[in-house]
C-alpha cells in the first residue's frame, strides 16, 4: 500500500481507500453473500455468477460472463416498424461506428437489412412490405476507453 492507502474491516464491510492491491480470497458474510463496489477497473481470470437454481431445489446455476476484446454492451428486442430506437443514453455510452446489428424475421421468412444509423435510431429495410423482426444490437463502450488486447508484463 502507498501512504494514502488503507483498509478497514468492521466485521461486515471491507473498506479500501487509495491505491491498494488485494490478493487472496475473501468471504463477506457467513453464507458468502455480499456486495462489492469497485470505483475503477476490476480484473479477473474469469467471471461468473452462481445462483440458486430457479426450478431444481437444492441445485445451483452458474453462468460465465461473455468476454471479448472490448467493453461491449448489448440491447435487444422486437420491432414492427422500420426502425429500432436505441436507449437515449447510448449516444453518450457507445461508439456509434462500433454497432453490430443482427435481425431475425418473426413468423415469415423475410429479408431484413440495415439501412442506416442516424439520430440514435437504426433504420432497417425489408424485402417484404411489413416489419416483424427481432433484433440484437452490440456496441463498444466509449466511457471507459479502449484497452490493449495483447501486452507484455
Amino acid at each position: 500500500m502507498n501512504g494514502n492507502a488503507g483498509m478497514t474491516y468492521d466485521g461486515t464491510t471491507l473498506n479500501v481507500t487509495g491505491d491498494t492491491n488485494i490478493t487472496g480470497n475473501a468471504v463477506v458474510g457467513s453464507d458468502g453473500a455480499g456486495n462489492l463496489t469497485v470505483n475503477g477497473s476490476f480484473t479477473a481470470e474469469s467471471k461468473s455468477f452462481d445462483i440458486p437454481h430457479p426450478s431444481k431445489t437444492g441445485w445451483r446455476l452458474r453462468y460465465g460472463v461473455l468476454e471479448g476484446p472490448e467493453h461491449g454492451v448489448y440491447f435487444r428486442g422486437v420491432t414492427n416498424t422500420n426502425f429500432i430506437e436505441l436507449p437515449d443514453y447510448w449516444k453518450d455510452l457507445v461508439y456509434e461506428d462500433s454497432l453490430t446489428v443482427q435481425l431475425t424475421p418473426i413468423g415469415n421468412s423475410t429479408v431484413y437489412y440495415l439501412d442506416k444509423i442516424e439520430d440514435n435510431k437504426i433504420y432497417i429495410k425489408s424485402e417484404g412490405d411489413s416489419y416483424n423482426v427481432s433484433y440484437f444490437v452490440l456496441g463498444e463502450r466509449k466511457d471507459v476507453g479502449r484497452f490493449p488486447i495483447e501486452y507484455e508484463r
